[in-house]
Formats: structure tokens, C-alpha cells, sequence
């Protein structure tokens, strides 16, 4: 009978032991997935496994830290499961997101992220049933204890605590913080020194001007402009002036944007004397509609300009890809401004093409098959914002007031050969990263204009203001119309002409490796 028993007892307390070895492990696993690390190595499990062996024996770190923490992961996981760890387009993100577009979040997050908080807590009621209710001993655990010190200190002295998933998870929390902190600083700044615009307004009639900013589009890849597939059908029959030698000012979004909506001279940018504090100056309720980033090292420029707009709308809070939100979704909030507005200017922010190519079609299947998916999704992004473009003068149209529609984009990309295959990128060493469309369209247009004139993107402004009919008096205008002839871009650091530049030669379609 003693036997009996005995072999009852040792096979409850095997089994118990087996349980909840298993609930320690799982939950080292789940809980490291939970803080947005969807991969963890063999020490970042047996560092969270440590932490739960000892920490949980003595009551007050249970209850202050261990439950917090598990709390804090339930929180967090549906935010690391679609973002990952927490970084600045996180915090900034969890900062400026307001009551309605929480409910919008949390309305299209997927079913499983609302189950996986309620894995967290599952685990961490069945290990406070098993394994907390009869903690062992503290002297018990000290080996325990004493390798998650020396696990602990070993990252500290070497300045390797990011490396650990568990310390570089609040390291980035307070890091991310940080960043937001200084670039949320850095849009401030915007208003540190005030534009120094003095203007006539225009005599004739009051108008609505709307700026389309392209994203990443190549000119000699529209059919506008020659290519044979057609790219572009909108803007290839619509009236308007389609400019065939226009040049961005720099390579990259964050070098291109400043030096085109803003006065510069080449290297320097006065961010206060910018496209939207003219429009002000002039008279003209201003608006900047975003589907890039608020904040991130590459939108920061851009968000400056737009920090100085009366109304702004960012469908990102946080860097232009902490959501792969679509284009289309800038149109309701436009169309709602432009109600009450006869003499605004509205500046639209578009992903256009920008990569992944492919992710920009937002689940529409191409509009071309290439051999080249890559090339086959970016020529299908070009057909994307033609119909955008559309949309936008269709929305302008219907308001029966007087408009006029100017596109361009900040850059284009060159050809890179990746393991053979031929991929569209960022470079600085070709003409076609600086050969972009710009195009203007209005209510009143009665031709479709090709306008072959060499034009510098250094002297939009100067463009807009003429169009627009603003008379600028001050700041003097000359100064900044050196880059014109010969006309200058702005690589890296400084300047380079841009007719020494090499050419990147366009794919154009033929029957071997075109299949519709």
C-alpha cells in the first residue's frame, strides 16, 4: 500500500515538474516574440527562462516586476507581431495617434492579434497556478540566480546589452523615444525662423493650385513621353504642359524635396521661404496631405516644409514605411477640403513608386508582365498614379471653381544588376535619377503642350509663382536662379553638372521577355 502511494506521489510531482518546465519554456519563447523579435536565439530564451525561474521566488519582484512585465507583453504583442520592436516610427506612432485612429487600428488588425494577447496571459495564469503557488526555496534557485548575473554582467562590461532581446527591447524603447523626441524638435524648429516673403498677390482670379509629389518615377519610362507601353493613358490625352527636360535637384527624397519646395542655392536650404509660406504670403489657405512619413531620417526634411502648413493630414505617424498605407486614402480628406476652399493651395505626398514596387500596388495585380517582376510592378505604379493624378483633376472639376493641377516627382532610379537580374534603385551617377516628369494641368487648358525647354527643379518656385500669378518683390529672385545654365544637381555633398553625368538606358518591351 506505502508502495502504492509512493509511486502516486512520484508520478504526480514528475508530471508536475514536466508541466511546467514546458509552460517555462514556451513562455521564454512567446514572451521574446511578444516584444516584436520574431526570431530568438538560444540565449535570449535561457536569459527570459532565468528570469522566470528566479525573479517570480521572491513575492515582491513577482508582483512589481515579473506580472508587469507579462502584462506589458500581452499589451505590446499585437504591436511587435505587425511592427516589430519598438523604434521611432513605433513611439511616434503610439505619440500622436489619436482616439479615432485607434479605433480604426484596432478595427483592422487581424483576428490573431487579438488571440495572442490572451496567450500571454493564459501562460501567465497556468505558471501562477503550477509553479508560483509553491515557489522552491531562494537558496534552491541561487545557481540559477547566479548565471543570470553572470549572463547579465558579461553583456554589460563588453556594451553588448543590445544584443540580448530583452535589454535591446527597452534600450529601444528609450532610444526610440529619444529620437522622436529630438525629431519632433527638429519640425519645431520649422517655426523658428520666420519667412521673409513679400509678395503682390495675383489680380486675376482666385484659384485652387494642387501639388502631386511623385515618388521614385523615371521620365523616359512614361508613355507621355515615348515609352511604348502605355504607362501614363491619362496624362497622354489630357490637356495641360508636360515639361520634357525637367531635372530634379538631388538623387533622394530627403536631398530632392527641401531644395525643390524651398529656396536653395545649392547646398544651403531656407526651409522658412518655402512653396506653402508664399502661398500664405499671397493670400492662400494651405494644406499638406501625406502618405509618407511624419518623422524617420528621410522624412524629417519634407515634414519641416509641411510643419508650416494651416491643416496637415499624415496617414503615417511614423516613417514613410511603418505602413503600407495607399495612396487613394489622401483623396476623401482632399476632397473634404476642397469644399469651402476657392483659393487654397493643397499639397498631395504620394508613395508613388516608391519600393517595393510591388507593395505600392497594395494587392492589385499588375498592370504588365515582364520577365522582370520588379520592372513588371514598377511600370504597373506609374499606371497607379496616372489614375491618381485622374482622380485628383476629376475631384477639382467637380468643385466647378478655377484650378490648376502641378505633378512632379522628387527622383528616378537607375538599373542595378543584382545576381543577374536587372533591379530598379537609388543612384546618383545617371541622368535618368534626375530626368523627371513635371506636368500642369488646369480648368481653362486647350492643347496638350510638350514643353522641351531645359528646367531645373532648383526653380519651382519661381515656376509656381508665375503660374500662380504672385508677384515676388523680396527675397531677390536672381540669386537663386544661378542653377539654371548650366543646370546643377546636388550629389552627396555638393554640386556636379548634369550634363557630365552617364546614361542608364531605359528596358524597353519586346516579345522575348514581355508576356501581356
Amino acid at each position: 500500500m506505502h508502495t502504492l502511494i509512493a509511486n502516486k506521489i512520484r508520478s504526480r510531482i514528475s508530471f508536475n515538474a514536466v508541466l511546467i518546465s514546458f509552460l517555462y519554456i514556451i513562455a521564454s519563447v512567446v514572451l521574446i516574440y511578444a516584444l516584436g523579435y520574431h526570431g530568438a536565439k538560444g540565449i535570449d530564451i535561457l536569459l527570459m527562462l532565468l528570469i522566470l525561474l528566479t525573479l517570480p521566488t521572491i513575492p515582491l519582484l513577482r508582483y512589481l516586476l515579473v506580472i508587469p512585465f507579462f502584462i506589458l507583453c500581452a499589451i505590446y504583442f499585437p504591436i511587435g507581431y505587425i511592427y516589430g520592436k519598438p523604434s521611432v516610427s513605433v513611439i511616434s506612432a503610439l505619440m500622436q495617434t489619436n482616439k479615432l485612429e485607434a479605433h480604426e487600428f484596432l478595427l483592422s488588425m487581424p483576428v490573431t492579434c487579438y488571440l495572442l494577447p490572451i496567450l500571454v496571459i493564459a501562460l501567465l495564469t497556468a505558471i501562477n497556478r503550477y509553479a508560483w503557488r509553491s515557489p522552491p526555496p531562494v537558496k534552491r534557485m541561487l545557481p540559477y540566480w547566479l548565471l543570470l548575473i553572470l549572463i547579465v554582467l558579461s553583456y554589460a562590461v563588453t556594451h553588448n546589452l543590445h544584443k540580448l532581446k530583452l535589454t535591446d527591447y527597452f534600450i529601444s524603447i528609450f532610444t526610440g523615444y529619444q529620437d522622436y523626441q529630438e525629431q519632433i524638435a527638429q519640425l519645431d524648429m520649422a517655426h523658428a525662423s520666420a519667412p521673409d516673403w513679400q509678395v503682390v498677390p495675383p489680380k486675376e482670379r482666385q484659384a485652387n493650385y494642387v501639388i502631386i509629389i511623385g515618388e521614385s518615377m523615371r521620365r523616359d519610362y512614361m508613355s507621355l513621353f515615348g515609352y511604348p507601353l502605355p504607362t501614363t493613358p491619362f496624362l497622354d490625352q489630357v490637356n495641360g504642359d508636360f515639361y520634357s527636360n525637367y531635372i530634379s535637384t538631388a538623387s533622394n527624397t530627403f536631398e530632392s524635396l527641401p531644395r525643390t519646395l524651398a529656396l536653395s542655392q545649392g547646398e544651403q536650404v531656407d526651409y522658412a521661404n518655402n512653396v506653402v509660406t508664399l502661398a500664405k504670403a499671397a493670400g492662400m489657405k494651405t494644406y499638406w496631405f501625406s502618405n509618407q512619413g511624419l518623422v524617420g531620417d528621410y522624412d524629417i526634411p519634407a515634414s519641416r516644409i509641411a510643419a508650416y502648413s494651416d491643416r496637415r493630414y499624415f496617414l503615417k505617424h511614423g516613417d514613410y514605411q511603418s505602413l503600407n498605407t495607399d495612396d487613394y486614402q489622401l483623396l476623401p480628406p482632399f476632397a473634404d477640403a476642397l469644399k469651402d476652399n476657392h483659393n487654397g493651395l493643397f499639397i498631395l505626398h504620394i508613395m508613388g513608386s516608391h519600393s517595393d514596387f510591388c507593395e505600392r500596388l497594395n494587392g492589385a495585380k499588375p498592370a504588365f508582365s515582364f520577365d522582370n517582376q520588379d520592372l513588371s510592378c514598377y511600370l504597373s505604379t506609374y499606371r497607379k498614379t496616372d489614375d491618381f493624378i485622374q482622380q485628383t483633376y476629376r475631384l477639382l472639376q467637380q468643385t466647378q471653381r478655377p484650378f490648376k493641377l502641378f505633378y512632379f516627382s522628387d527622383h528616378g532610379l537607375a538599373r542595378h544588376n543584382i545576381g543577374g537580374k536587372f533591379y530598379l534603385r537609388h543612384s546618383g551617377e545617371f541622368k535618368q535619377n534626375y530626368e523627371v516628369p513635371l506636368v500642369i494641368l488646369s480648368d481653362n487648358a486647350t492643347r496638350h503642350r510638350q514643353i522641351a525647354t531645359p528646367y531645373s527643379a532648383f526653380n519651382f518656385i519661381q515656376l509656381f509663382a508665375r503660374q500662380t500669378g504672385i508677384t515676388i518683390t523680396r527675397p531677390d529672385m536672381a540669386a537663386y536662379a544661378l542653377q539654371q545654365e548650366p543646370r546643377r544637381v546636388y550629389v552627396g555633398r555638393s554640386m556636379v553638372d548634369f550634363d557630365g553625368l552617364a546614361e542608364d538606358k531605359v528596358d524597353l518591351p519586346d516579345e522575348n521577355h514581355l508576356h501581356g
